[in-house]
């Protein structure tokens, strides 16, 4: 680590050269191990909305749909649900470049900055993100450019006197954050000791021209930070407008507002003690299985960075701040927001190699950590012929006869269908629901608007306290002579008869038999992610439901023909 009184060194072209090989090394891994078309997460929603320029799932995502809908315009690589995931993958390269950078401005040493960086490329979550279309590879980034940033911002302070520039513009990149997800507020609390602290440890140098700014400073930092948040405006424009994916309509101002705080999902959220600390003990099992014996040196690496109680405070804020929220959520990929951590983690591993700089030979060793996590995450992370939502997807349009109203119960079905019906277009005479939203307004709305035909009947209450059963039984009653109905799951319909059609279950319009069903499933025990395991669970429990419901068949035509005779 530099000392405080050494001067400002800029980085070299050789460091740059790095840099740039770091970048092209992540990207090109994640290339061969790029996900070939829609995944699983909120892949299919994400693609889609970016395609249609709808409005995604809160808050929203303005940017990320902004820049998606320019890269797949753009890149004339592969189906547009590889574009996507190519996205992501470039991201995640440009934060894994970033993260060097860092590493290398604390440590002023190529080889630990390489191995810090690569180590985040191929750690498990984060090599996952990054070969699928998901958000978080762009938060990432973020991150990482805001710390460098402010990085940069102090060390101009201490040698200039006072450089304006790197403020601003962490100021700007702050609220462009934003405008994509709320993520990088983890790094405010952190960045406003950091800024604050900074400051008043170098109040002697240029305190006359500090005081004369200061105002000035502080109006045009509000003025960087608010400009990018003109973006949100994306969404009750596009709203007004009612695009294919309109996901909570925010067209009015209190729509708007409840989008942008994803007040729905508050029910994700708990405040009990001991929910809280059940969610850290089985959370922080999230370290050894990211980083395995590299977060050893993740310690020696805090040790190191100790004596620096600035920098250290500032990276203990951002991970506090992580691990405060992220208790509090109950979702189960909550991993996924442990990146900024897993970031910072990595950067500790970096400066923990640092201890070892004066031993040539093993600084050099050092590189081959790289192949750990490469060793170890390869197997799980390469999706090159990961078609399980697509063929999923495929696999229940194919069941479906004309004119079908489909009523889903949840992203891992809904998701990738979004994408083949709005995207691929493989079904246009679909309806589809989404169970989980009916108990919104909004949607309620939204599908009498669109559908006046099919939602015309009466429905007592509609909103939160709606009967789904009587929903569901009217819907069918009024729809069944013209549609085909399926539900995902039976038990929300008790009123009505249902035979199994593959994944979902049929509304039966009269003595209806047990339709053949013939699924193509790839990648059968190739994955080992959770999705992929309730997806295998799933076609095993509507293949075994068919086999007993047509054995029940068999008996009872049996037992029709013995009475006969």
């Amino acid at each position: 680590m530099k000392s405080k009184d050494e001067p400002l060194i800029p980085f070299k072209t050789i460091d740059y050269i790095f840099g740039i090989l770091v970048l092209f090394v992540s990207f090109g891994v994640y290339l061969h191990t790029l996900t070939p078309t829609v995944g699983f997460h909120d892949s299919g929603e994400l693609i889609s909305v970016a395609y249609t320029l709808g409005i995604a799932h809160p808050p929203g995502y303005p940017l990320y749909t902004l820049l998606g809908k320019v890269f797949i315009t753009l890149i004339p690589i592969g189906n547009i649900a590889f574009r996507m995931n190519m996205q992501s993958a470039l991201f995640a390269s440009l934060c894994v470049m970033m993260t060097y950078f860092i590493t290398l401005r604390l440590t002023s040493l190529i080889i630990p900055s390489i191995v810090a960086s690569l180590t985040l490329a191929f750690s498990l979550t984060f090599w996952e993100q990054a070969v699928i279309a998901e958000k978080y590879t762009l938060n990432a980034l973020f991150a990482t450019l805001i710390i460098f940033i402010l990085l940069k911002w102090e060390e101009n302070l201490k040698f200039t006197i006072y450089n304006l520039k790197f403020l601003y513009l962490f100021s700007f990149i702050l609220g462009l954050s934003f405008t994509h997800h709320f993520q990088t507020i983890y790094l405010v609390p952190a960045s406003v000791f950091f800024i604050l602290a900074t400051l008043i440890k170098n109040r002697g140098k240029g305190k006359k021209k500090l005081q004369s700014d200061s105002v000035f400073c502080l109006l045009s930092s509000v003025f960087f930070f608010l400009l990018p948040l003109t973006l949100w405006a994306y969404l009750p424009l596009r709203a007004s407008q009612e695009p294919v994916l309109n996901w909570g309509d925010p067209d009015t101002t209190e729509k708007f507002i409840n989008h942008i705080t994803a007040r729905h999902y508050k029910s994700y959220f708990t405040s009990s003690p001991k929910v809280i600390l059940s969610h850290l003990i089985n959370q922080l099992n999230f370290l050894p299985h990211q980083f395995n014996i590299l977060l050893i040196i993740a310690l020696f690496g805090l040790f190191v960075l100790f004596k620096k109680r600035l920098l250290f405070t500032f990276f203990f804020f951002i991970i506090f701040s992580n691990i405060l929220y992220s208790v509090s959520y109950d979702i189960p990929n909550i991993e996924d927001y442990y990146i900024p951590s897993f970031i910072i983690l990595s950067i500790f591993i970096g400066i923990g190699l640092f201890l070892i700089r004066r031993f040539s030979i093993l600084l050099y060793l050092s590189l081959f950590l790289i192949f750990l996590p490469i060793s170890k995450n390869y197997n799980y992370n390469n999706r090159t012929f990961y078609y399980l939502a697509y063929d999923l997807g495929n696999n229940v349009l194919m069941t479906f006869k004309s004119n079908p109203i489909i009523l889903e119960c949840g992203d891992n079905t809904g998701f990738p269908l979004l994408y083949l019906n709005n995207v691929l277009r493989k079904r246009a005479d679909l309806i589809h629901i989404s169970l989980p939203f009916l108990k919104y307004p909004w949607y309620n709305s939204f599908l009498q608007k669109v559908y006046k035909d099919e939602f015309s009947f009466s429905v007592s209450a509609i909103g939160y306290t709606i009967n789904l059963s009587d929903y569901l039984y009217s819907l069918i009653l009024r729809n069944i002579n013209s549609h085909s109905i399926y539900i995902e799951e039976p038990e929300y319909i008790n009123s009505w008869r249902l035979i199994p059609n593959g994944l979902f279950f049929k509304a039966a319009s009269g003595n209806e038999g047990i339709p053949d069903i013939s699924y193509k499933i790839r990648g059968l025990g190739r994955y080992k992610d959770w999705r992929s395991q309730i997806t295998f669970k799933n076609y095993a429990i509507a293949y075994t439901l068919i086999g007993k419901e047509k054995e029940a068949e068999r008996i009872r035509s049996v037992i029709k023909e013995t009475r006969n005779e």
